[in-house]
């Protein structure tokens, strides 16, 4: 970026010192950079209702929107690409003082986040069941690496179903919040992105997976979430559903 580019894109926060070597400082000029920092506004306004569907769902256009405005404002970001923009608006929603009502924001603003991450998130080629067998008693001690694009969640209440009431709308959802434990994944093994709500011990069999546990350690992990738990039965489900990454096996593809 050469200097003049710079300065214009702090002219556009507001910054105009670094600016006036290059252009003159008369109206002209800003009524220009007003034109193009409007625009710039807009369009990260846009994007973050874009990637944000949910909460903007849940609380309104007109109320997203302004407080969309001040978090641009507040955080414009400097990646021209806007297909990732607002990473840091969860966090900013926590504070933010007209949503102090209205804690169920933030927790679904990450989640949000979570379905544009993993879209952007690297494509993998997910472990097949075909394939873990065929490792035999191996397995036990690889990886349990999760896909790239996974992101998994676990809240003491009902945050993931009143997420999926509104980012999927049905009629015979639920859409109150309940202080009831609730785990959700959201991955991209294909093409589509994935959300699935995740028992207890399913959960603790993919963090186990994160933290880079093996497999072995994985199924104990789960089974130790109750005397009725199956751990080969939530590898099974688990693996059906393409959450693990096929690089945690070194040998080749059967």
């Amino acid at each position: 970026m050469t200097a003049f580019h710079d300065a214009f894109a702090q002219a556009l926060e507001g910054r105009f010192d670094d600016l006036w070597p290059h252009l003159t400082p008369d109206d002209r000029t800003l009524g220009a950079i007003a034109v193009y920092r409007n625009t710039s506004i807009k369009g990260r306004i846009d994007a973050l209702e874009a990637n944000y569907p949910t909460v903007a769902r849940m609380v309104g256009g007109d109320w997203f929107r302004a407080a969309a405005r001040e978090f641009v404002e507040d955080q414009p970001g400097d990646d021209p690409v806007l297909a990732g923009f607002g990473e840091g608006f969860p966090a900013w929603l926590a504070a933010f003082e007209p949503a102090r009502d209205l804690p169920y924001l933030s927790p679904i603003a990450r989640l949000d986040r979570a379905w544009t991450e993993a879209h952007l998130a690297p494509d993998a080629r997910p472990l097949t069941a075909t394939r873990a067998a065929a490792a035999g008693l191996a397995l036990t001690a690889a990886p349990a690496r999760l896909h790239p694009s996974a992101r998994l969640f676990w809240f003491d209440w009902t945050a993931p179903s009143l997420w999926l009431a509104h980012r999927e709308p049905d009629e015979a959802a639920e859409l109150h919040w309940r202080p009831e434990a609730e785990g959700l994944l959201i991955h991209r093994p294909g093409a589509e992105i994935r959300a699935r709500r995740l028992s207890r011990a399913e959960w603790a069999f993919l963090d186990a997976g994160r933290k880079g546990r093996p497999f072995g350690l994985a199924a104990l992990s789960a089974g130790a979430t109750g005397s009725h738990v199956d751990p080969s039965a939530v590898f099974a489900g688990l693996i059906a559903a393409d959450v693990f990454d096929s690089t945690c096996l070194r040998s080749p593809e059967p």
